[in-house]
């Protein structure tokens, strides 16, 4: 079973018992349940259900961490004019683990 939520604008794919890192969410704390009910498609094993716009079922997330991405550097640069801009950048992240999907 497996169902593809729609989080802050990206589509997840999600199973039970599966650990996923999403955008930052900032209004939850670490042991927090959270309920996904924006579900685009669900797979149950036996039929395919596509929503219109969305399908009638849940995603219950229990949230585990909140962390930081590992640095990733942006450096520009311009051949013969000594233009150099070195910068980096650290993105924000929420660890879901989804406990059940729950089809209504």
């Amino acid at each position: 079973m497996y169902a593809i939520c729609n989080l802050k604008g990206h589509q997840v794919k999600v199973r039970p018992d599966e650990t996923i890192k999403v955008q930052y969410r900032g209004d939850t704390k670490p042991g927090d349940i959270v309920i996904l009910d924006d579900i685009l498609l669900l797979h149950t094993g036996k039929e395919l259900k596509i929503g219109t716009p969305t399908v009638a079922a849940k995603v219950h997330a229990k949230v585990v961490e909140h962390g930081r991405d590992p640095k990733v550097i942006v450096f520009r640069k311009k051949k013969r004019t000594e233009y150099r801009k070195h910068k980096g950048h650290k993105q924000w992240f929420t660890k879901l683990h989804i406990e059940k999907i729950e089809v209504n």
